[in-house]
């Protein structure tokens, strides 16, 4: 009978999620879009989804936050230059956070 009452609450935790899920394009999808016709739209929305995850990276391993936008940008343009030799696509988050923790050591030491 517990759950009965949490059912209200989980359809309501659907109808806000579901939405936006339903018209996500898979970051495979965008990344090929990226690689085959230069898609500038899809490789927005490739940083626009990953850029939160690869921000917190670089502002937690950096101190100052200049060097965490530079850091930033440097991962998304190591991206553009690789795209299109991303084993995985399906697994762009990880290459990002990679990416950006390796950056962002090399720019600590230096």
């Amino acid at each position: 009978m517990e759950s009965a009452k949490w059912r209200p609450v989980l359809r309501y935790i659907r109808r806000m999620v579901e939405p936006k899920q339903a018209g996500r394009v898979s970051d495979e999808i965008l990344l090929e879009r990226f690689c085959t016709a230069g898609d500038g739209d899809a490789f927005a929305s490739l940083v626009e989804r990953h850029g939160p995850l690869v921000m917190g990276v670089c502002c937690r391993m950096l101190k100052d936050i200049h060097d965490a936008e530079d850091v930033f940008q440097a991962t998304f343009l190591v991206l553009v230059r690789k795209a299109r030799s991303i084993a995985k696509p399906e697994c762009l988050a990880p290459w990002l956070y990679g990416v950006a923790y390796r950056t962002a050591l090399r720019a600590r030491v230096g």
